[in-house]
């Protein structure tokens, strides 16, 4: 998974024409922020600008669940899926996080390439000679 990080402006200054604004890797500390992005009594508002994560966010999102999206996308880090989460995301689930809430759910098979591949690696696993389907009984051997 590339690094994760997060573009945040100062709203109030990008409405008044002026870009102040920093790049931030999660998990981020608001207060922090806040600082460095000059946020204040004046100009309260926050506004993300640009991202880099295996998930989408809007623009508006709160900085803690952001926080805790990062999280769950860390964990799924070093396993199989976390190669592909967002691939698995966009073509199986609404969000990111139903996709985490479902991962024990997906396998996967990273050495196949095909159904057939599939196929010889559970024979292969389960240690049986033959595979009996609707389609047939077939034998299988090295």
């Amino acid at each position: 998974m590339e690094k994760m990080r997060v573009y945040i402006a100062n709203l109030g200054k990008y409405n008044e024409g002026e870009l102040v604004g920093a790049w931030f890797t999660p998990p981020i500390d608001f207060d922090e922020m806040k600082e460095r992005i000059g946020l204040n009594a004046e100009y309260e508002e926050y506004a993300i600008h640009d991202y880099e994560l295996p998930f989408e966010i809007d623009e508006y999102m709160a900085i803690d669940e952001i926080n805790r999206l990062c999280g769950l996308a860390e964990e799924l880090e070093g396993t199989p899926i976390g190669e592909v989460a967002s691939e698995i995301q966009h073509a199986f689930f609404n969000s990111f996080e139903e996709m985490v809430e479902h991962v024990d759910d997906i396998i996967c098979y990273p050495d196949c390439n095909d159904m057939s591949d599939v196929a010889y690696y559970l024979i292969e696993e389960t240690g049986g000679n033959y595979l009996i389907t609707n389609s047939g009984i077939y034998e299988y051997s090295i």
